[in-house]
């Protein structure tokens, strides 16, 4: 096995076994001056990246020592490749597969007695394949190093609280209803909508009178039992669970409210990006939320203490938005404007 410096670096000097390239004037042995530029270039790179010797980097070492000697960018450079395209069976001369150039080299090498290499160099290719083998166990060993420090590293993070819902109930919309669901109504090109947190189920009765399908997430059980009972279509769930669960571009609607004000930050971008997957195009999404200047802190004393809830000012969900995919972006009029919540309507692009 080629050896290893300290650093964690595959030495780049050749030992036995390995194909010595012919030099670029055609008169033997010697690596060409395009070979030699790249090894040169490469330290150059190892040198940059620090620091040497860490997981991270004995695996990208690894990896590279390997695609460099074996990879499908290589063809013909080393004696492994050569005897696998004489082995190779595939009728009529066309090439075969790597899987099974595999398969043929290291069956006939199985098969051979210590004294037989007659054919495709027997040995060294065996020696060859062993080097590659090697190679992989020892990127895989490191690749495991690193995520096992992932883990351990997340497993002594803080988790968030269970039950954020509870902590920060949503009001139900209210006055909010009529033109959100005039709004779906005359932009949605069909499909369920979806509305989360639904609460008692307000809007999803609206939409359905509308003659749409309409279906709710609460994760309240309480609450979402209530709207059950009404006869309601609702999922003890949060939002985000029942959209990533919808096919692509399966959703003709979306309503988001409540949920909005409880989430944070890293959570809405995920939100608003499973959201614009799972609607269909054109279709419109609609954020109902608190407006920080006039509702002041949400939720008790226990509430801020534990999740630190931040509402988005109008301009950053625009921001949002936009950075999801979505097209026409714009406020939505309507609603209780005595009440501290705006409303923003925009679409996935058509």
């Amino acid at each position: 096995m080629r050896p290893v410096a300290s650093s964690g670096v595959p030495d780049p000097s050749p030992v036995a076994g390995d194909a010595q390239p012919e030099s670029g004037d055609g008169t033997g042995p010697g690596p060409s001056p395009d070979h030699a530029a790249a090894a040169t270039a490469l330290r150059e790179a190892f040198t940059r990246l620090q620091p040497q010797g860490s997981d991270a980097w004995n695996f990208l070492a690894a990896f590279t020592h390997l695609g460099d000697r074996y990879g499908p960018y290589q063809p013909g450079a080393s004696d492994l490749s050569r005897s696998m395209a004489a082995q190779d069976a595939a009728p009529g001369g066309r090439a075969g597969t790597w899987k099974r150039r595999l398969r043929q080299v290291a069956g006939a090498d199985a098969g051979r007695g210590a004294g037989d290499s007659a054919g495709t160099g027997g040995a060294a290719t065996q020696g060859e394949l062993d080097q590659a083998m090697a190679q992989v166990v020892e990127a895989f060993r490191f690749l495991s190093a690193r995520v096992r420090t992932l883990e351990e590293r997340l497993a002594s993070e803080d988790r968030p609280v269970d039950g954020a819902a509870w902590l920060i109930p949503a009001a139900e919309l209210g006055a909010w209803v009529d033109p959100v669901v005039a709004h779906i109504v005359g932009k949605t090109p069909g499909g369920a909508v979806v509305h989360g947190d639904c609460g008692e189920g307000a809007l999803l009765s609206a939409l359905e009178h509308a003659g749409l399908t309409a279906r709710g997430a609460e994760p309240r059980g309480a609450v979402a039992l209530g709207a059950l009972e009404r006869g309601r279509s609702v999922t003890i769930t949060e939002v985000d669970d029942l959209v990533a669960s919808c096919a692509p571009a399966s959703l003709g609607g979306l309503v988001l409210s409540g949920v909005v004000d409880r989430l944070p930050l890293h959570a809405l971008v995920s939100l608003l990006a499973r959201s614009r997957h799972a609607l269909a195009l054109g279709a419109p999404i609609v954020i109902v939320a608190s407006d920080p200047e006039r509702s002041g802190a949400l939720g008790d004393a226990v509430a801020r203490d534990l999740l630190q809830p931040r509402p988005l000012h109008g301009e950053t969900w625009t921001l949002l938005l936009q950075r999801a995919g979505f097209v026409s972006v714009a406020p939505l009029d309507g609603g209780d404007h005595a009440e501290a919540r705006f409303a923003l309507s925009a679409a996935a692009p058509a």
